[in-house]
């Protein structure tokens, strides 16, 4: 059981991280969020009300928090 634990952690850290490195590379401003401009140059296919599904503070950006869950298995972009 704890070897299952593990790897499962093992594989969620490794998803958190490849999506924490996708958001630092479209950050381009690097201010550690994303405007609707930096998202759109990384996933063409989001308009603006997608985005603003993904903006569940609905500031205008799109914080790490914001990203990890559009791009999870289940979220916003998972068909895209």
């Amino acid at each position: 059981m704890r070897k299952l634990t593990m790897t499962l952690a093992a594989i969620l850290a490794t998803a958190s991280l490849a999506q924490a490195a996708d958001l630092v590379e479209l950050d381009t401003d690097a201010d550690g969020v994303l405007s609707m401009e930096e998202f759109v140059a990384g996933h063409a296919e989001v308009d603006a009300e997608i985005f603003a599904d993904i903006d569940t503070n609905e500031d205008g950006m799109i914080d790490p928090s914001e990203y990890e869950a559009a791009t999870a298995e289940d979220g916003v972009l998972a068909s895209n």
